[in-house]
């Protein structure tokens, strides 16, 4: 699949999000990539426009704590979060479940 995006010339938007969770009692990092171009595209978008790309995160507190970094790319649009899991919830959460249950892992 390609990266291109939909910049008005007919093309589909392609819309790319990457998940990964690291940290936890085995250290061990886990990822998931999903992809979606024309239509189904444009039911990411909402809930990528939902999220705060911007906001704060509290680091993450306690042992063996999840750590979440997103990094989505759509409409020539290249934003990245990084998170603790206390702040999982939300917006972030919706989209990182979504990721989950419809990207593959990778």
């Amino acid at each position: 699949m390609s990266d291109q995006t939909d910049d008005g010339d007919g093309t589909d938007a392609v819309v790319v999000i990457l998940v990964e969770r690291t940290g936890g009692v085995t250290g061990i990092p886990r990822r998931w990539r999903a992809e979606a171009e024309g239509d189904d595209a444009s039911s990411w978008l909402p809930l990528i426009d939902a999220c705060p790309w911007d906001g704060s995160s509290r680091p993450g507190r306690g042992a063996d704590r999840f750590r979440w970094r997103v990094h989505a790319r759509w409409h020539g649009a290249d934003r990245e979060a990084e998170f603790g899991d206390a702040d999982l919830e939300g917006p972030w959460q919706t989209l990182v479940e979504r990721v989950r249950e419809h990207g593959r892992p990778g």
